[in-house]
């Protein structure tokens, strides 16, 4: 017979083996409930990591797409800035070419802007062109090598590297000089017109050269010269053209008479017969 175990001061009836067994029994019961815990967790933790990972790439499949979107943007973007900086160099050499101040507009700046007293008698206009600067090159760049694997390198460089593309023609630059000459009648005039011109939208370092004494027809007057140049950004579309009345307000209105001006050489002198004096003064034959 099996022993009997005694627990507590008290004494089993129960076979040794048979609690031995329950023991191991429960022991088993224990790990495979917490191995079923385990394999539960380990299985739902799959779950959601790969529900997870089935998003992400769902995400970066969309990322993805979205970036191909992107990138073909991006590539029509420059072409088109590659097509606009061509247009705008076109633009450029178009605009050197297209004269923006007619001559006519400013001759007619250069004549309304004249007091009365002032006369024109020569007008130039002297166009030279602007040489642009070329490209200050690296201060280390006219110093060559000098050894011999520093020449090996530079042949090895040059014969790797890309040709370059030569670069865009640069639209000519001109600048624009106007020479004016003339008489006034006095140096009042002359500063006035001065004045005027520096004032001129159109013209930018206005200049009198010289202004002295001259005789025309006896008359003593005033010989000037002044020279100015034409704005480089000047545009006659942007600016207010400067009307003066010439003409009668009415047809068939007469003008006013004006006072003649003794240093106007062609105004007739009270010294002059008229032609009405002339006729009035024929002697008539009467007997």
């Amino acid at each position: 017979m099996s022993s009997m175990r005694t627990s507590g001061g008290g004494q089993s009836f129960l076979p040794e083996d048979y609690l031995q067994k329950k023991g191991e029994r429960r022991a088993i019961a224990i790990s495979l409930f917490l191995f079923l815990v385990v394999a539960i967790g380990i299985v739902g933790a799959f779950f959601v990591t790969f529900r997870q990972w089935t998003m992400v790439k769902a995400t970066q499949e969309q990322v993805n797409k979205d970036f191909a979107a992107e990138t073909k943007k991006i590539e029509q973007l420059k072409q088109l800035e590659a097509q606009r900086d061509e247009l705008k160099e076109k633009a450029d050499i178009t605009l050197a070419l297209v004269e923006r101040v007619p001559r006519s507009i400013l001759l007619a700046e250069l004549i309304n802007r004249m007091p009365e007293q002032l006369t024109l008698s020569e007008l130039e206009i002297k166009s030279k062109r602007i040489q642009q600067q070329a490209a200050a090159a690296k201060p280390g760049a006219l110093a060559g090598p000098k050894t011999l694997a520093e020449v090996k390198a530079a042949q090895k460089n040059t014969a790797q590297a890309k040709p370059v593309a030569p670069p865009p023609p640069s639209p000519p630059k001109f600048e624009f000089r106007v020479e004016l000459s003339g008489l006034a009648g006095s140096d009042e005039d002359v500063a006035d017109y001065y004045q005027r011109l520096v004032q001129c939208p159109l013209l930018d370092r206005v200049d009198m050269i010289f202004s002295s004494d001259t005789k025309v027809d006896d008359v003593q007057m005033r010989k000037f010269k002044i020279e100015a140049t034409i704005k480089a950004a000047a545009d006659a579309r942007a600016i207010e053209p400067l009307h003066v009345p010439r003409l009668n307000p009415k047809p068939g209105v007469a003008a006013k008479p004006k006072a003649r001006d003794p240093m106007d050489p062609t105004a007739p002198r009270d010294d002059e017969p008229t032609g009405g004096s002339e006729m009035g003064s024929v002697p008539t034959n009467k007997e």
